[in-house]
């Protein structure tokens, strides 16, 4: 976060210090002062814009995020969001790979522990039971798991199938899951290009806690589609929204209806075999509602 001048980082300590106190003013008044330092500090200005809205200060708050999108278009920090959040712009189709890559970079060395012990994650085991309970018995051929993180769903369907790939935006998350050797293929990337390069076609693929990152599903529903055997499984989970499509939540993740789960999957060539409400994860100590699919690829 250093802005390359001492004087705007000593200011920037300070507004910190000031926001944690409570008085989100007086450090958006300190952050403006480090900027003057140092204009162009694109950190710097997501910063400014944070505070302007901690201290209810819309307006400048949003020039501010624009002002940031403009030293940093690739968004690694999620402005485009916070601007959505705000009202200033429509709902993204999908946060930017480049914060998701960021926040789970920074997030890797410590994932595991505290998604599964803080978070009360447990959407792998889900997913395993669902797939199960939808297909008993069923071993397959070749899986893929997107968004693959550090491998805790590989782990969980990986005596399900005899090869299994994985693919992560994040190459820290994607380093630690090649530490487990659980896949037989493992890469860095978008979920999308790597289902389309996929060298043969899949029986299995699975998205656990990863589809909360992007709004609209369509065109990666068509892609699996696309990349899957007549009968072949997709398994994945999403958060719970109750109308509409799709909604970006505060948390910055998003939420998907089951109407639109359901919409998906038959414009995409799937039947469901099970679409059941489930809690895979906890906000702030609360449980958060979901959903766990389990689609299987129609007959051609």
């Amino acid at each position: 976060m250093s802005s390359g001048s001492l004087t705007a980082d000593r200011r920037f300590a300070y507004a910190q210090s000031l926001r944690d106190e409570g008085d989100w003013a007086a450090a958006a008044d300190v952050m403006a002062q480090a900027l003057d330092e140092a204009p162009q500090w694109a950190e710097g200005r997501f910063t400014l814009a944070e505070m302007l809205a901690g201290a209810g200060d819309t307006p400048n708050a949003i020039a501010a995020y624009q002002a940031y999108l403009a030293l940093e278009p690739a968004d690694s920090m999620g402005a485009g969001a916070r601007l959505a959040l705000l009202g200033a712009t429509g709902t993204p189709a999908a946060l930017p790979d480049a914060y998701v890559q960021r926040l789970f970079d920074q997030y890797a060395p410590r994932f595991d522990s505290a998604l599964v012990e803080k978070l009360a994650y447990r959407a792998p085991g889900l997913l395993r039971t669902a797939i199960l309970s939808a297909t008993p018995e069923r071993r397959f051929t070749r899986g893929f798991d997107l968004g693959c993180g550090t491998g805790l769903a590989g782990a969980a369907v990986r005596d399900l199938t005899d090869w299994l790939g994985g693919v992560d935006l994040s190459p820290a998350m994607v380093r630690v899951a090649a530490q487990k050797n659980i896949y037989d293929d493992l890469h860095s990337g978008g979920m999308l290009l790597a289902v389309k390069g996929l060298r043969a076609p899949c029986d299995l693929m699975l998205a656990a806690d990863v589809l909360v990152y992007c709004g609209n599903l369509a065109p990666l529903f068509t892609a699996v589609g696309g990349a899957m055997v007549p009968g072949g499984v997709f398994a994945f989970t999403v958060q719970r929204g109750e109308t509409g499509s799709f909604t970006l939540g505060a948390e910055q993740r998003f939420s998907h209806s089951c109407a639109y789960i359901a919409e998906l999957a038959a414009a995409s060539g799937f039947e469901i075999l099970s679409l059941e409400n489930a809690v895979t994860r906890q906000e702030k100590g609360l449980d958060v509602p979901g959903l766990i699919a389990v689609l299987s690829r129609a007959p051609e």
